[in-house]
């Protein structure tokens, strides 16, 4: 079926042709447009609207094509028949509401055969057409038909002779040029045809874009033109690489491959090929009898051949589209090991993604003549949509069942999750899976979900897909589903099964749990609410009784009074984690951190754990103005001592090789550390530390002060009282209740 968009809403002047195609109740859409749109409506012909769509026109696909590309799913009975009686309208709709253009659905018997496409644009404002191009390479050949508007006025009545030209872009070389005429123009669509025969390079120029269709009235200046490009159809070719006959080595070896042709007419490939003897030849051949038309081989790097063919000939086009190409993998010992035929699909969801498919793997290694692919996607709607297609002996006759299942063997500790999608028989199948729930696309979004394939006769599970994640039609996916994926330590944190566990570290752990990083052994990590939050461990300050010891591996102090050598077998254990006989440590309690007035100790002799609480010294100022010396200290410290000490750490500490005069310089991440606040003027200032704040307009404000205090800024204004009004500060104050009071006495007197 074919819609030709050309009557034109709006003051811009839009023109698209599209090409549809409906298979099992689905309806797909292909346009080529002069200007992107945004959405897409369909109505019936009073102006009711039956679906409209917000279009998603950058993936890769749609990019390198020029195409915009989509699917109507589940069309209903009534819709359906409006389509079979040519009653469907089509509109394309862009930012503005006043920009749109419209188009009716029509059946063309040359869309069978169409191999090109163009789009034409110019005549009357408010008119377009389009091209249909199909080529015979046997007797070279070329038929063109043109629907069309806008190329005639109201003095063509009948018989309108009108120039159909086939030329290069230069118009140096003219390809076609026929006379044709009109009997009885009309003012909706028309209709002309032209055959001729052509030369092969004609046929070489038609297969590289580098013609142009133009039509022209002989009876005025009107007239309108197009490049002819690849056919509108939105298709891809893709092709499963499994053995044909039973192999005597590369058992193992699988594959699979997609292609399209672009704006410019090369041929861009993308083929998986893995578990083959190397050296191995990868080719593009005529899969009937294996001929080989293009090594693929020199772009082969870690399994994966990504690459463009420039120059793709007529025939050679012409056998893509019938369906005669295919992906062959040849060694020494084997003309064929695995290969397979190219088959043409609709690009769009979900094969209109950016990551491609994904393998089947047969789950018990003596199938290996089974094989499949997988594509998926998740839409704007949070609906799964996918296609499976498998391979091998006796598969087109079998019933199967499709899983959405988390593999516990990839990740130790997954919770084990085996989502039910559908049954559905045959080797290949294309469905939906409605409305994911939270969970279902977390554990999607973890990367970690795996597409599974079950015999519903032996219940056994035959493929396994290593799934990447899928596209997502412009979601954000975590704040759809509330979902988090935090990156600490080097592994990555995030809820995958539910908001009660957390991946790190290549495993998951249960809500509430905590543990030492794998990356760094002195970071300690815990998973409070499906997030993962890393933090350094702190280690408390020795006793003076301690005869500190450090082994290699350990992140803090042990005291270890005895002249024995330390048993690093035995121990204590406190929150999952094992502590050496005598070490001590600030335990962690998540989700606040480290208690740093707690100090646990492992005893050397008993091993048993007692965590007494730190005792702080008496405070020699006002409990309120007492600060502590960093964020993270148990105790606080009166401001002077905590200068005094600042002063002393200056005098005292000295930079490497520096005369005893020269102090160090004291950095502002020092200052932030020891508790200090960052200010955007003048600042980081250190705990304790006061000043009036400056604005960069009026200067120093000093009837404002801010004080530091354990990393926290506050500012407060000077308090004025009637007895400070000679203040420069409450001058103002004391005027406004001067005023307010003499307004009282005199409405007082008045009265």
């Amino acid at each position: 079926m074919n819609e030709e968009g050309v009557r034109v809403g709006g003051s811009v002047d839009y023109t698209a042709t599209g090409r549809f195609t409906f298979h099992k109740r689905n309806l797909y859409y292909s346009f080529y447009s002069s200007s992107t749109p945004r959405g897409i409506q369909f109505l019936d012909l009073r102006g009711n609207i039956l679906e409209e769509q917000v279009l998603d026109p950058y993936s890769p696909y749609q990019n390198a094509t020029g195409k915009v590309c989509g699917v109507w799913r589940r069309i209903p009975r009534e819709y359906r028949r409006l389509i079979r009686e040519e009653k469907l309208v089509v509109s394309l709709l862009w930012q503005r509401a006043d920009l749109s253009i419209s188009g009716q659905l029509y059946r063309y018997r040359t869309l069978s055969t169409e191999m090109y496409s163009a789009l034409l644009e110019g005549g009357l404002p408010g008119s377009g057409g389009t091209a249909i191009v199909s080529v015979s390479t046997t007797a070279p050949s070329i038929h063109v038909t043109v629907i069309f508007n806008g190329l005639f006025t109201a003095a063509d009545i009948a018989d309108v002779p009108l120039t159909l030209k086939l030329h290069t872009h230069d118009k140096q070389t003219l390809v076609l040029d026929e006379v044709i005429r009109v009997e009885k123009p009309s003012g909706e669509l028309n209709t002309i045809e032209a055959r001729s025969a052509v030369s092969s390079n004609d046929l070489r120029l038609l297969s590289r874009h580098r013609l142009t269709v133009t039509v022209a009235s002989r009876s005025s200046d009107l007239s309108m033109s197009g490049r002819v490009v690849a056919r509108a159809n939105c298709e891809l070719y893709q092709a499963l690489l499994s053995h044909h006959t039973d192999p005597l080595q590369d058992k193992q070896a699988a594959g699979l491959a997609w292609m399209y042709v672009d704006y410019e007419g090369a041929l861009r490939y993308h083929i998986q090929v893995e578990k083959v003897t190397k050296p191995f030849d990868v080719t593009l051949v005529v899969e009937r009898r294996i001929v080989e038309l293009e090594d693929l081989t020199p772009n082969l790097r870690d399994g994966w051949i990504n690459g463009t063919l420039d120059r793709l000939s007529p025939k050679h086009l012409e056998q893509l589209y019938n369906g005669e190409l295919g992906v062959n993998v040849a060694t020494a010992a084997s003309r064929s090991v695995v290969r397979g035929r190219l088959t043409p699909r609709a690009a769009s969801d979900p094969r209109n993604t950016p990551q491609g498919p994904s393998l089947l793997r047969p789950y018990n290694p003596h199938h290996y003549r089974t094989t499949g692919m997988a594509w998926a996607a998740v839409d704007i709607e949070c609906h799964l949509h996918y296609e499976i297609q498998m391979t091998g002996p006796n598969m087109d006759s079998g019933d199967y069942e499709l899983y959405l299942s988390e593999v516990p063997l990839v990740a130790p500790g997954a919770p084990v999750s085996r989502r039910f999608i559908e049954r559905f028989s045959g080797s290949s199948h294309e469905g939906s899976a409605l409305g994911l729930v939270p969970n279902e696309l977390a554990r999607i979004e973890s990367g970690l979900v795996h597409l599974e394939v079950a015999d519903i006769r032996t219940s056994n599970t035959l493929l396994l897909s290593d799934w990447t994640k899928p596209h997502y039609s412009d979601n954000d996916v975590p704040s759809i589903m509330g979902y988090n994926s935090d990156r600490s330590g080097g592994g990555g944190g995030g809820s995958a099964e539910s908001p009660l566990s957390c991946y790190h570290g290549g495993r998951f752990h249960e809500e509430g749990a905590q543990w030492r990083s794998p990356v760094d052994r002195c970071v300690v990590c815990h998973c409070s609410a499906g997030r993962v939050a890393c933090e350094p461990l702190v280690c408390p300050t020795p006793p003076p009784s301690c005869q500190p010891h450090r082994l290699p591996d350990q992140c803090c102090h042990t005291c270890h009074n005895s002249t024995e050598e330390l048993d690093t077998g035995r121990g204590c254990t406190m929150a999952g984690q094992f502590f050496l006989p005598g070490s001590s440590w600030h335990p962690y309690l998540p989700p606040s951190g480290f208690d740093t007035c707690t100090v646990c100790t492992c005893n050397a002799l008993s091993l048993k754990v007692t965590c007494p609480r730190v005792e702080c010294p008496a405070l020699a100022c006002d409990e309120k103005t007492a600060i502590r010396p960093d964020k993270k200290a148990c105790c606080k410290v009166c401001p002077s001592q905590l200068q005094a000490e600042i002063r002393h750490r200056q005098h005292h500490t000295q930079h490497p090789g520096a005369q005893g005069d020269q102090p160090s310089v004291i950095t502002d991440a020092d200052i932030l550390a020891a508790g200090g606040c960052s200010y955007p003027v003048e600042g980081p200032y250190r705990n304790g530390q006061e000043w009036h704040p400056r604005i960069y307009s009026h200067g120093e404000v000093k009837c404002v002060k801010c004080w530091c205090k354990d990393g926290k800024v506050r500012c407060e204004r000077k308090r004025c009282t009637k007895w400070s009004c000679s203040d420069e500060c409450c001058q103002a104050k004391c005027g406004r209740k001067r005023r307010h009071t003499f307004k009282h006495l005199t409405s007082r007197k008045n009265a």
